[in-house]
């Protein structure tokens, strides 16, 4: 596990979140190529991390998040492009570089949720994945390093996703989406194959759409999951999707028609494709990465307006 979560707080803990800062921690590891290095979390008041901020860093104050690296980089390197210094921070014990430590202070956590309007455990998912970048050897000192940082976390976000559903303020991790693709695949009706497929669209708006590869004697009236899965978004009127997760009988990438029709209403080529076999492990791409130097509507009604 990339993260020792530490509850240091009476509140109550808020449903599955060590699994998904957890998650949170993958994205951020794997974007910087060190995967599995870990890193342990602390949950704190504000007082606690008032004292923190004094006793390490001499200053008086509470702030959101304090992180404390257990390696310095030289200027201009981050842990992804300094292997050799990270080997050092390898903890035979854990049995991976361990990053550090971070503390995070749950009521800013929930001032700032409820200023942003969305849940605590989102927010405190993104205090956790800009700690884990500065942890890796991020700052945001210059205007220069945080547009770098910046980037890293808007990159971890993008492949993370860190959703919420309106309705039920419920966060949306990439297990969740997948594991109701899964869910699809069982009605999968694939006679003549024998491949079955299960998919899970998530539109902008936080809804999710079903859909399963259905086959048909002819062969060529046969409908891929993501299609299905898209049909199923549009009739409900959503025109945004945010992400799809694939789950089938192994790791099966869209093909090339479901790659465009994904194309067409992707909120942007950020937008991640979760892939993998039914209750195992997924692997996350961008759709940018799936259909490069793509034509999507935009193209079209620029030639239009010609």
């Amino acid at each position: 596990m990339p993260i020792e979560l530490q509850w240091e707080v009476s509140e109550e803990m808020p449903e599955g979140l060590e699994s998904f800062l957890s998650e949170v921690a993958d994205a951020c590891t794997e974007l910087e190529g060190v995967p599995g290095a870990c890193f342990a979390v602390r949950v704190v008041d504000a007082e606690a991390i008032r004292e923190l901020n004094r006793a390490m860093r001499g200053v008086d104050a509470s702030t959101d998040v304090l992180s404390f690296p257990t390696l310095r980089y030289p200027a201009g390197t981050t842990a992804g492009n300094d292997p050799r210094r990270l080997r050092r921070a390898y903890d035979p014990y854990l049995g991976a570089v361990n990053l550090g430590d971070c503390a995070l202070n749950i009521r800013r956590a929930r001032e700032q949720a409820a200023e942003l309007g969305h849940s605590v455990k989102r927010e405190l998912g993104y205090l956790t994945a800009h700690s884990a970048f500065h942890l890796m050897g991020y700052d945001h000192m210059t205007e220069e390093d945080k547009r770098t940082m910046r980037a890293m976390e808007k990159r971890a976000m993008s492949r993370l996703r860190l959703w919420r559903e309106p309705k039920g303020g419920i966060d949306v991790t990439n297990r969740e989406l997948f594991d109701r693709a899964c869910e699809a695949h069982k009605s999968s009706y694939a006679p003549y194959s024998n491949f079955h497929v299960g998919a899970c669209i998530l539109a902008e708006d936080g809804r999710t759409f079903l859909g399963c590869n259905f086959e048909n004697a002819s062969l060529g009236a046969t409908i891929c999951a993501e299609r299905c899965a898209a049909g199923a978004a549009v009739v409900a009127g959503a025109r945004r999707f945010a992400a799809i997760a694939i789950a089938a009988d192994e790791a099966a990438w869209p093909c090339g028609i479901c790659r465009q029709v994904l194309r067409e209403f992707a909120v942007n080529l950020d937008m991640p494709v979760i892939v993998g076999p039914v209750g195992g492990d997924f692997t996350i791409k961008t759709l940018g990465e799936l259909l490069p130097e793509s034509f999507g509507p935009e193209d079209v009604l620029h030639h239009l307006a010609k």
